[in-house]
């Protein structure tokens, strides 16, 4: 045990601290109660933003240590609610065992001697709702698991008993501890709160998870701990172990959960089935390094998880910090609203076009990785690379704009979809690479395939094309370039434009105002591009301008290479 609590007086303290083993011993103390604020103080709204996109914390565990709770109040009602998650281990203590719900999974007390779960003071009730009531009118989400645990009275609360509610709480299973009280600022060895905060996160409170995927589903959900192993660490396993590709003889995983790296000569699905030979249970698949944050979803043969490079490297790092390491694998089944959404992939082209620098590309990227779609063989019978790798999603957009507007050129498809795609993910930041890094500008080529008598055609700068986008390589001259649009909204119409400059980049455009008078009218403007005076920007810079209207946005950006 890291501690006690117990009645000592001042001779009996001075006895303990001769000990050899003695650490420290700190007094009592009365935390006295804090008030927490409302939800819409932290700019939670029912309907949208964080609240929201979480699920309302759907499957969590918030161990409330306060005054109590009123569990008949209509905030713990558990209507809607599902039976708590699996690993929790808590109960309600004493008489008031039939007062617990799928809402209010836990009350009990400390010290057990003198006191009750149900609140007498009103501000454990209070912290309680605010952490993780449900709504109670109009309401049908109700978000948290609640799990509570009592350490106080209306004066306030024991330090002691602070620290004992927190070691139960974690014991329990709790994922966050709600712990509206304090006490005079102190150094953090010298508070117990603070000390016991810390072995909280030691302990992942907040929890550890790991997220990967993966299109397999069980028919019967296990949420049993299994030894987790990494094969081609016992010497009578082959080197190409960690593969699973060979060398894991019959029931040497038996009852284990597998973890493999991706590589060898074996697929995805394939690494399953070996691992499903030696007796495995489950299997984690660590993608590489220059993968990043990229994930694959398979139909395996058996419950599997993909998950980041840097995420292995924490599983790993947890399996050597112990003797026995456990895992389980637990499916949330189909997880939308991602805020890094849309993410570029590892393999997606980055590099401007080398036999076409003066043309910015590629000019739309949608990215898209393990697309559901339609597939030639029921997934029941096989189990195959069944979820395309990349599915490019620009050609359905442009199905539906060659749709809406049958005599459009596929240029003008091409820029309307490039001049109006959003380049910020659901999190309404910019899109970012597998990196989790801002997605470059550049990321594919075209050839023209027919004859073509170059005396005939006037050559112009690749830049001076009249693209919807700019990729320039700039010294010490400025260079201009002109742009031809024509209008596809409103009759009359007025267009203003918007410059982001890349940094170290005079941008001017003129005119600044584009006016329209009818359907299908055509203006120019132009561009001059000039380095600033004492810049010492150089490399690649980036920027854009966009022309916005009452109704409509269009965006073209801008690519500089300074030299």
């Amino acid at each position: 045990m890291k501690g006690f609590a117990a009645r000592l007086s001042a001779e009996q303290v001075k006895e303990m601290e001769k000990k050899p083993v003695f650490i420290s011993a700190q007094p009592q103390r009365i935390l006295s109660l804090h008030t927490t604020h409302t939800p819409s103080f932290l700019g939670l709204q029912q309907n949208s933003g964080l609240w929201r996109d979480s699920n309302y914390g759907k499957g969590v565990i918030i161990g409330v240590l306060d005054t109590g709770i009123s569990p008949d109040h209509p905030s713990f009602s558990d209507e809607g609610m599902p039976p708590p998650p699996a690993k929790w281990k808590g109960k309600c203590e004493l008489n008031f065992t039939t007062k617990c719900n799928n809402k209010l999974i836990g009350m009990r007390t400390f010290p057990k001697e003198n006191g009750s779960p149900i609140d007498d003071d009103g501000h454990g009730t209070h912290t309680a709702s605010t952490a993780a009531g449900g709504f109670v009118r109009g309401a049908n989400v109700y978000g948290n698991a609640n799990g509570t645990a009592v350490a106080c009275d209306s004066i306030g609360c024991d330090a002691s008993d602070i620290l004992a509610a927190m070691d139960a709480a974690i014991d329990d299973g709790v994922d966050i501890l709600s712990l509206s009280l304090g006490g005079f600022t102190r150094p953090f060895y010298n508070d117990p709160v603070a000390l016991g905060a810390y072995t909280s996160t030691e302990r992942g409170i907040l929890a550890r998870e790991i997220e990967g995927e993966s299109a397999f589903h069980p028919k019967v959900l296990n949420s049993t701990f299994f030894p987790l192993n990494e094969p081609g660490k016992n010497e009578r396993e082959s080197t190409e172990g960690s593969y699973c590709q060979d060398g894991l003889v019959y029931n040497s995983n038996g009852g284990k959960i597998v973890l493999c790296q991706v590589g060898g000569n074996i697929s995805r699905v394939g690494k399953g089935q070996v691992v499903k030979n030696s007796g495995g249970v489950g299997m984690i698949i660590i993608n590489k390094e220059e993968n990043g944050f990229m994930t694959s979803a398979n139909v395996h043969v058996l419950p599997a998880l993909d998950v980041t490079y840097a995420n292995g490297m924490k599983i790993l790092a947890y399996m050597n910090s112990t003797k026995k390491p456990v895992a389980r694998i637990t499916f949330e089944g189909t997880v939308i609203g991602d805020k890094n959404a849309p993410v570029f992939s590892g393999f997606s082209s980055r590099r401007p076009n080398l036999a076409s620098p003066g043309v910015l590309k590629p000019d739309i990227i949608g990215p898209g990785v393990n697309i559901l779609a339609a597939w030639p063989t029921s997934m029941e019978t096989t189990q195959t690379q069944n979820l395309p790798s990349i599915l490019f999603l620009a050609p359905p957009l442009a199905a539906l704009l060659k749709s809406t507007h049958p005599t459009w050129s596929p240029a003008a498809i091409k820029s309307a979809i490039m001049t109006t795609a959003d380049t910020v993910n659901l999190a309404n930041k910019p899109i970012l690479d597998e990196r989790l890094f801002p997605a470059n500008i550049f990321a594919v080529q075209s050839l023209l395939q027919r004859k073509v008598n170059c005396s005939e055609v006037k050559s112009i700068p690749e830049a001076q094309l009249n693209y919807p986008s700019f990729s320039i390589t700039l010294g010490a001259n400025s260079q201009t370039y002109t742009r031809t649009v024509t209008n596809t909204g409103e009759a009359k119409s007025s267009y203003s434009v918007e410059i982001v400059s890349p940094q170290g980049v005079s941008v001017i455009v003129n005119p600044s105002t584009l006016k329209f008078s009818k359907l299908n009218q055509k203006l120019t403007y132009r561009v001059t591009f000039s380095r600033m005076a004492n810049s010492s920007t150089s490399g690649t810079v980036k920027g854009f301008l966009k022309w916005t209207s009452n109704r409509h946005s269009v965006r073209s950006p801008i690519a500089v290479v300074l030299v």
